[in-house]
């Protein structure tokens, strides 16, 4: 297992193509400001043989383990709005989002660690909204 630490200046200073001003379908009418999880999978050293990667909240009480192929294909983690830090009552200071991915239950709020595996790490998804397909 490989843990990643980030803060909102890291994610602020990723590139721009990684960057997501809108999230339209998710969040409407919210200015917040976002980054494809693309980039940080190119920041990590894979080097481990990840698979898979965990989003897990700050109390440790939810969590969604997506393949590597699912995380960069549709994950997006939410980090500021209207300039500010993403507030803790919309789920902030980070929030995962999925949207194309058809399981709401991948989206976690208040994301205080993300992990890195070799293999699905059980998570607090309903089994029937996380089939192994890859």
């Amino acid at each position: 297992m490989q843990s990643l630490y980030f803060t909102r200046k890291t994610l602020t200073q990723l590139p721009s193509a990684h960057q997501v001003f809108e999230l339209p379908t998710l969040m409407p009418g919210m200015n917040v400001r976002g980054v494809k999880l693309q980039a940080l999978l190119d920041v990590v050293t894979l080097n481990v043989g990840a698979d898979h990667v965990t989003f897990e909240s700050q109390d440790g009480k939810f969590s969604a383990c997506l393949t590597i192929k699912q995380a960069a294909d549709f994950g997006i983690l939410v980090y500021e709005q209207d300039g500010a830090s993403f507030p803790s009552e919309r789920g902030g200071p980070f929030r995962l989002v999925t949207p194309g991915l058809g399981d709401l239950c991948a989206n976690v709020k208040q994301v205080g660690r993300v992990i890195f595996s070799k293999g699905l790490i059980p998570d607090s998804r309903p089994p029937q909204a996380c089939p192994e397909k890859e």
